[in-house]
């Protein structure tokens, strides 16, 4: 049954992004194209791509569990959570309406008890980083595991499918994992998130008709931190190790990112365009180009760490 759950969930997402596309161009919810320098499309685009691939994913869990007669604790704990930190990206999505408008500080706050606040969820279902059994650090650890990969995954949302393509091969690998390792909820969260994505990189492959905005790249974030949680064993060092190249290029260009800016006295909450896509951009590559390489390097960080976590 979860093959035909993975189609639906396929369709309703590109139904979704396809609808979510119209709307946002008749009610003009758009990522403005303007000087900043951040800001590399040249003309307005939708942005609601986000919102198409948190409803599909909770739609096809809900569906999931009435089909199945069986209420999970945990996949509820997952779409809450997952909302939660949704919500939190939509506010900034939405920051052409002035009662939307927040400094970058009252933003950091709420990331921060946004992304507390999942992770006590997620423990109190028995999900969360049990790395060591103190509560107390498992409870940092769960809560560090969600900021820094929402933010990671925020980061390479910055070029026509990056955020979207890099996420859906960390999730094949998390995929084939869970067949190794014979872990169903993985297996689960994992195939249905990567459906839910390719609806909506149908129309976000370059060029982009519709962005996933802060909203959806936190939530894509929050699934791979959720799959850390199901994977990441007690003191399991080489199986953490594995799992960080799982992640891939957004994990490591969002740590070398914020050090970068921290040993050139910058604001790490201040965006700039040297990322690693940034860099092939400025080399001259396009972007299906630069798309592609940083696809093909994900690929190979993907199957190093499956190779570390299951030898």
């Amino acid at each position: 049954m979860i093959y035909y759950l993975a189609a639906i969930s396929f369709f309703i997402s590109l139904f979704l992004t396809f609808l979510f596309w119209k709307l946002g161009r008749k009610y003009k919810i758009y990522d403005k194209a303007t000087n900043d320098p951040l800001k590399i499309h040249k003309e307005s685009i939708p942005c609601l791509g986000g919102l198409a691939m948190i409803l599909t994913i909770s739609i096809v869990f809900c569906l999931k569990m009435i089909l199945e007669n069986n209420f999970d604790w945990q996949i509820l704990a997952i779409i809450i959570s997952g909302f939660l930190l949704f919500f939190l990206g939509f506010k900034d999505d939405l920051k052409w309406r002035d009662k939307f408008r927040i400094k970058r500080i009252y933003k950091f706050i709420f990331l921060i008890l946004s992304s507390f606040l999942a992770a006590i969820i997620l423990l109190k279902v028995g999900l969360g980083i049990q790395f060591f059994p103190i509560l107390i650090i498992q409870g940092f650890l769960s809560f560090a595991c969600v900021f820094i990969l929402i933010n990671a995954v925020n980061y390479q949302d910055g070029t026509d499918g990056m955020a979207g393509g890099t996420t859906v091969i960390s999730l094949i690998g998390f995929i084939i994992l869970s067949i190794v390792l014979g872990d169903s909820l993985g297996f689960i969260v994992s195939l249905i998130s990567i459906t839910a994505i390719l609806g909506f990189l149908v129309f976000n492959f370059p060029p982009a008709k519709i962005f996933m905005g802060d909203s959806g790249a936190y939530f894509l974030g929050f699934i791979l931190a959720v799959l850390i949680m199901i994977f990441l064993k007690p003191y399991d060092f080489s199986g953490a190790f594995g799992l960080m190249f799982i992640l891939g290029l957004p994990l490591f260009d969002g740590v070398f990112t914020n050090l970068r800016r921290l040993f050139r006295k910058k604001s790490i909450f201040l965006g700039d365009r040297a990322h690693f896509f940034d860099r092939l951009h400025q080399k001259g590559f396009s972007i299906r180009k630069t798309l592609l390489i940083c696809c093909f390097i994900q690929v190979i960080f993907v199957i190093l760490g499956i190779s570390i976590s299951i030898l």
